[in-house]
């Protein structure tokens, strides 16, 4: 293999990796999406969600969203 062929192979791997890493970076950001929301309940259907003013999960540890409080009417 001459150094011109490996120049080409470099540039058609370094290709192929730009690519790869946008596909993973579009993998990583689906995945965040779909663990974004908890939806944990124990078996007997109660919502596993526990805490005062913060709410986390009681299983995944995920702190949960909470409807915003109103000072006033």
């Amino acid at each position: 293999m001459t150094q011109s062929e490996r120049l080409i192979r470099r540039e058609v791997l370094r290709a192929d990796i730009v690519k790869l890493e946008g596909e993973l970076a579009a993998l990583r950001e689906e995945e965040a999406r779909l663990l974004q929301d908890c939806e944990h309940h124990y078996a007997d259907g109660r919502n596993a969600s526990t805490g005062g003013r913060v709410r986390i999960c009681a299983i995944c540890g995920r702190v949960l969203k909470q409807r915003d409080d109103k000072l006033w009417g």
